[in-house]
Parts: C-alpha cells; sequence; structure tokens
C-alpha cells in the first residue's frame, strides 16, 4: 500500500561491481547490467545529479551501499557532495577496502560506517561467498583490526550481519559486545527474484531459526532485528541506473530514471510503506554522535587491587555514581547462607545464575549515566564505557588482605579465588578478564595510594574524553 508520508532515508546503490559473491544478496543488478547499464554504474555526472535530486527533496541521510561502493573511484567526492548538501552520509561496505587512506580523506563528510559482518568463522564465509579472491575472507581478527581503525577516525560504527542457513547457530556476541556498534541491524536472508533467487535455497532459514538467532544474542542492547515481513516495501532505494526500485511484489521494481523525470515523479511509481519504515525503528539519532557520550567508568582486576576504594574515590571526584557487582554478590551468597567462595564455586555448577545475577547488574548500569562501576565484567556489558584493569601482585594483595575487615575473604584466598573468577567467565562467556586487551587502561597499583591510583585514572579518561569532543563539565569544582 502506498503512503503519502515521506520516509527521510534513502539508500543509493550506486554500484554493481563487488569483490565478493555473497550468495544470498538481494542487490547482485544482473538484470539491470545485462538490459540498460553495461558497466553497472551512471558516470559520475550523472551520479551526482541523483544526489543532488535527493537533497533538494529533503532527504535527510543517504546511506552509499553497492555491490562495494568504496570500489567507485568516485565515491569520495560523492560523499563530501551530499554531505555539502546537508544530509547525514552512511556507507555500507564489506570493510576490505577501509584503508587510512580512505578513512582519512571522508574525515568530516562521511558520518557512518557500516560493516557487513556475517560471521566470524572463516570457513562460514567461504561458504556464504563472503570472499575475496582466492577464496580469502576476511578473520577476526582482521575484523577486529578494521573496527579499530574505524573508530581511531571517529567515525559512528555499524555491523550489519544477514542470518542465513551457514550462520543462524553461530554466537557472535562476544565479538558485537568488544566492538560495541551504535547500531547492529540483524537482517533475515530475504529472496529476491532475479537477484538470488537462482541459489536462495541455500541460504533460506525460517521465522523461527531467524528468532532463534535473536534470541541467542539479546544481551547486545543495539541489536536492529529485521524479518522479511519488516524488509519488505520498508526501504527507499535507488539502483546503479539512478531508479527507485522496491521489493514489496518479491522482485526489484523500477522507476523510471530520477534525472529523467524527478524525483517526485519517479517516486510516485513506487510502494514505500511508511508505516513498516517507522516500526522497524527507521528514524534514529543518526545525526547525533553518541559515541561522545562515554559517562562511565568500569574497574577490574584482581582480588585485593583496591578497585572500591579507588572507585569511590573516581566517583567523588567526578560527582559520579559509584555502583558495584561485589556488593550485589555478596548479598547473593548471604542470602544462600554461604561464603563468597562457596558461592563462586555454585556459580561455576550452574552457569546460569551466573548470568541472571550480570544480567540484571548489567542492565541496571546501562539505564543509568555518569557510574564508576566495580564490575570484572564492565568492558564485556556496559556499553560505552572506558574499561580499566587494576594489576596487583600476589604479595601486595595479600598485605592488603592482611588489613582488610573481611573475616571470610584472607590471604590464604588470592589465588583460589583469581581462578576461580578465570575460570567461571571462562566457563560461562568463554572470555577471560585477566586478559589486558580488553581494556583501555592498565594500572599498576603496587606501593601506590589510592589517591594517586585515581588521579591518574581520570587524567586519562578525561583526555580520552576531550578528545572525543565531550565538555569536561563532570568534574567536581
Amino acid at each position: 500500500m502506498k503512503t503519502n508520508e515521506f520516509i527521510p532515508s534513502v539508500n543509493f546503490h550506486l554500484w554493481e561491481p563487488c569483490n565478493m559473491k555473497c550468495g544470498f544478496c538481494f542487490a547482485t543488478f544482473q538484470d539491470v547490467k545485462q538490459t540498460i547499464l553495461p558497466k553497472g554504474h551512471l558516470p559520475k555526472e550523472e551520479a551526482i545529479k541523483v544526489i543532488e535530486k535527493l537533497a533538494e527533496k529533503g532527504f535527510e541521510k543517504i546511506t552509499f551501499a553497492g555491490g562495494e561502493p568504496t570500489i567507485c573511484p568516485w565515491i569520495s567526492e560523492l560523499i563530501k557532495i551530499a554531505k555539502k548538501k546537508g544530509m547525514t552520509t552512511m556507507i555500507v561496505t564489506n570493510g576490505s577496502k577501509l584503508t587510512d587512506k580512505f578513512l582519512k580523506e571522508n574525515s568530516g563528510y562521511l558520518d557512518w560506517i557500516a560493516i557487513s559482518i556475517d560471521s566470524l568463522n572463516e570457513s562460514t564465509n567461504r561458504s556464504i561467498g563472503r570472499t575475496l579472491s582466492k577464496k580469502k575472507s576476511i578473520s577476526k581478527n582482521e575484523y577486529r583490526e578494521i573496527i579499530e581503525r574505524v573508530r581511531s577516525y571517529s567515525y559512528r560504527l555499524k555491523i550489519n550481519t544477514v542470518v542465513n542457513r551457514y550462520n543462524f547457530e553461530e554466537n557472535m556476541i562476544d565479538f558485537i559486545l568488544k566492538a560495541k556498534p551504535e547500531r547492529w541491524k540483524v537482517l533475515q536472508s530475504l529472496r529476491i527474484e532475479n537477484q538470488n533467487d537462482d541459489k536462495f535455497d541455500e541460504f533460506e532459514i525460517s521465522q523461527e531459526e531467524f528468532n532463534l538467532f535473536i534470541e541467542n544474542h539479546k544481551l547486545v542492547e543495539t541489536i536492529v532485528p529485521e524479518s522479511n515481513d519488516q524488509i519488505t516495501g520498508s526501504y527507499v532505494m535507488i539502483d546503479p541506473a539512478g531508479r527507485f526500485f522496491d521489493n514489496t511484489e518479491g522482485t526489484h521494481m523500477y522507476s523510471k530514471p530520477i534525472n529523467e523525470v524527478g524525483v517526485n515523479a519517479a517516486m510516485s511509481e513506487m510502494k514505500y510503506d511508511f508505516e513498516k519504515f517507522m516500526n522497524r525503528g527507521g528514524v534514529y539519532n543518526w545525526n547525533v554522535n553518541t559515541q561522545n557520550s562515554m559517562n562511565k567508568i568500569t574497574l577490574s582486576g584482581g582480588v585485593a587491587s583496591g578497585k572500591s576504594t579507588v572507585g569511590k574515590l573516581i566517583a567523588q571526584k567526578l560527582n559520579f555514581q559509584f555502583i558495584s557487582i561485589g556488593n550485589k554478590t555478596r548479598e547473593v551468597a548471604k542470602s544462600n547462607k554461604m561464603s563468597i567462595v562457596e558461592f563462586q564455586k555454585m556459580c561455576l555448577m550452574n552457569p546460569e545464575l551466573d548470568k541472571k545475577i550480570d544480567s540484571e547488574f548489567a542492565n541496571e548500569c546501562n539505564a543509568s549515566d555518569n557510574l564508576v562501576i566495580d564490575y570484572r565484567l564492565g568492558f564485556y556489558f556496559i556499553n560505552e564505557s572506558f574499561n580499566v584493569f587494576f594489576k596487583v601482585s600476589e604479595d601486595e594483595a595479600i598485605k592488603r588482605l592482611k588489613k582488610s575487615v573481611r573475616t571470610n575473604e584472607t590471604f590464604h584466598t588470592v589465588n583460589e579465588r583469581n581462578n576461580l573468577f578465570k575460570n567461571q567467565f571462562l566457563n560461562t562467556y568463554d572470555i577471560d578478564v585477566f586478559d589486558e586487551n580488553n581494556y583501555d587502561l592498565i594500572i599498576e597499583v603496587d606501593h601506590k595510594r589510592p589517591e594517586q591510583i585515581a588521579d591518574e585514572i581520570i587524567e586519562k579518561y578525561m583526555l580520552l574524553f576531550s578528545r572525543n569532543g565531550v565538555k569536561e563539565n563532570n568534574k567536581k569544582r
């Protein structure tokens, strides 16, 4: 059903060529290439005209897609024109061409980078066809490096995942939580006639299988699921020939060229559904950089590293609230008439209890702002956080515990508790909380006063905070 409401976001599939051959791809545009556009793209001047007409119409956001848009030699020029015309700009890419040169050249003009990541398993990616020449796929570590590179240039990050027969049982939660995209769009593979229907049986999944993938990743708060029904008819799209197209009939229906008849006449031929666009969350804060709102500090480390003492000082200095997972865990242990060590052993036997505590605590933290959080898994569960690891020697930990008023936690339990923590989280989440690569800052705490440690953390935090463009207005005057 057509609607008179205006969808303010448009996807311009400007480039048919691609350096990967994903079997489920709904935008191969071989029909376009074989009939009216042998090169698979418009000349640069014609593409510029399309962008100018879209801006004049009032589109607020433009997403450049393909094919693989970074292959286009003049993509940077198109991005700059769109930005200068007042549109929020995004690119959807497989990430293979996100070089430092590209990221430098488009800094200040390209707002969002959406990276298509369907699997972290190279074998799965080869089965999908998400490979470069000679069947080479991008590895998990390479994806991490790409994301770090994107972050270093202050782009806003989105990740797109197409759930299909090959990946619907895989678990990406650890990778996504560490990558911290502002949006993780998870789409059900969609059959489109004359685009992917010749091989789609190999990739098709049921609604139940798609729901299973979503359920297995429900801890990711930024997940945006889109089923076949939600996708269909809810996107304003332009093909490489500069024509609007929709997918409401299970195939691509194309308008007359925008540069020939204008935006209004071309759009009038389409069946875009504004209500479906809104219901799938099509409008979000695309022009407000939430990456610059890092207002949580998480503290991790071994037993007796001084996290709580230092955390309270940091909270006082920054006028933040201090909150600790340890207090919550001790309350649960006490209610079960157990010592903290006994309770940790029970969690090893029953990971679901651990997950329940973590889920409740993480939801509480993510729903608030301006927090200092004593939480070994903070780097994993807390969104937009500055993550610190307290490194303490065994001798120093023993010395501190001897002075501690915790009668049930003595120096005899240091190694035992540290090993229990490590095994507990490896068993439950397959992550090592003692891996220093998980943190933004490693603090050596031996022979340092709490005030000295707190000041060092605040200095590093505020340096990153101000570099990301956030005013230093949380510090207590």
